[in-house]
Parts: structure tokens; sequence; C-alpha cells
């Protein structure tokens, strides 16, 4: 399956995935409809990326959802209906299947909390988010898309920069963008995440990658010999707009993606 490159393919394959008739995928519909009863409900960043990314057959990761909550008593009578435990960022986590459903308030995003970013409005979500790929924003409601600037195209030529660098786990930052950078050899990052990246290989031992890796996630992409290849290629970062740290091979997991 190909990339869903526009913002048409894009919301297609995320309406799809809500509403085929898979009983996972029906009970997480009926859910979102139950809440939006007595809120606003956004579905938003990462899942809506790989949904674009991936489509509905091959996703499998967390859902993120941020709520504009109305009527509090529904909404926790809600929640409480569906099991929902407290996460640890102050949301409720709802099970459905093999999704976890994370659902949190608007004024309890990290960015917003700590005035780091000002709340304007639900979009302004699009402004809180660590990679550029991550900030889109689909209105459950409204049935509207939203995204950050140039998004399909960085996401089309896998151009990969930062949004907003503050973040209350920097560690785990650089973490996950290792990680993302293995997911292609195609992927470029921009001068503000190669400089994040570049600071990080120099404050952190490989040794303390690997282990948060390990305690952190359930698959391993991360080994020595990369993370030592990496730490070269930062030696011959020259401040470019788009830099390669994974060098060239036959197949990537984009590619696999698009077959």
């Amino acid at each position: 399956m190909k990339p869903a490159l526009d913002q048409k393919a894009a919301k297609k394959r995320i309406r799809r995935f809500f509403d085929e008739p898979m009983a996972e995928r029906r009970a997480v519909g009926r859910f979102i409809d139950e809440v939006s009863v007595c809120a606003d409900i956004f579905v938003f960043g990462g899942a809506l990326r790989d949904i674009s990314l991936l489509g509905a057959p091959s996703f499998s990761s967390d859902v993120d959802t941020v709520v504009q909550v109305h009527d509090s008593e529904a909404f926790m009578d809600i929640c409480g209906r569906y099991e929902a435990v407290q996460n640890k960022f102050g949301g409720h986590r709802v099970r459905f299947g093999r999704w976890n459903f994370d659902v949190w308030e608007v004024s309890r995003t990290w960015a917003f909390a700590e005035g780091v970013v000002e709340a304007h409005s639900p979009l302004s979500l699009l402004e809180t988010t660590f990679f550029n790929w991550d900030a889109i924003l689909y209105d459950w409601r409204s049935g509207s898309l939203h995204y950050g600037q140039n998004y399909f195209s960085d996401l089309s030529q896998k151009y990969l920069e930062l949004v907003l660098e503050d973040n209350p786990n920097a560690f785990g930052a650089l973490v996950r963008t290792l990680r993302t950078l293995c997911l292609s050899d195609e992927i470029l990052t921009g001068p503000r995440l190669s400089a994040f990246v570049v600071g990080g290989l120099e404050d952190i031992s490989n040794e303390e990658i690997l282990s948060y890796e390990a305690k952190g996630f359930s698959r391993k992409r991360l080994s020595e010999t990369l993370l030592s290849d990496m730490r070269a290629r930062a030696l011959e970062w020259d401040q470019s707009n788009a830099f390669q740290w994974v060098p060239k091979r036959q197949l990537s997991l984009f590619d696999s993606f698009a077959s």
C-alpha cells in the first residue's frame, strides 16, 4: 500500500480505519461517538501519521486523542464504563484489542500547562509536537483534518524536523529520534533536529541509550554498531538543511510500507 501523501487520501484512509466493521474498530468508533456527546474530541499525532503511511490493516500503534470536555460528569461516567485507567500523563487509557487508546484534556497538554505554547484553540496542538511528522489532527465532530506547514511534502520527501524541542523527557526524545532514523536510509533531518541529535550523542553514552530502549520498547532497533556509525556521522554534520544519518541499503521499512 502506498503512503497517503495528500489531505484527501489521508482523510479517506483515517475515516476508513474507524468505520470498517472489525470488532476492535467498531468499539473504538463507539467510544469516540459516546465521548463526543460531552466533549469535542480530536485524534492527534502519530496514529494519524501511521495510518496515512501504513493504512488501516497494518496499523498497530497507540491512538492519542485530546478532548475539550463540556460535561465532566458524563465524561468520567463513560471512562468508568469502559474501564479506563489513569495513564502517566494524567489522562485516561482504554484498551481495545491490540490498541491502547489514550485520552487527555487539552489543558493537560504539557506544553500548554507549562506555558511553553499558548493554547489559542485545539489547533495549537500542532505546535506542541516534537516531530513535524506528528503535527496532524483530526476533528471528529467536523470531520476536518488539520496539519502543519508542508506536512505531506515533508512525509513524501522523508524530511524529519523538530517542531518543539522543549520536552519533559529529552533523553526519551533522543532515543525515539534514533529509532525513527532507523526506519529508512532515505530519512533526512532538518538542521534543528540534526543539532539535537549531535548534542544528545555528545551527552549520552551508547550503553545508556541501549538500556533506555530495552526498558521502554518491546522491539529493539538500535545496536552498538549502529550508534557508533551515527556518532561518526555526527562528526561529519555540516549544519546542512537535510542530513542523512543511516547509510544507504537495499531495502528500508518505508519500502515495505509502500509495497
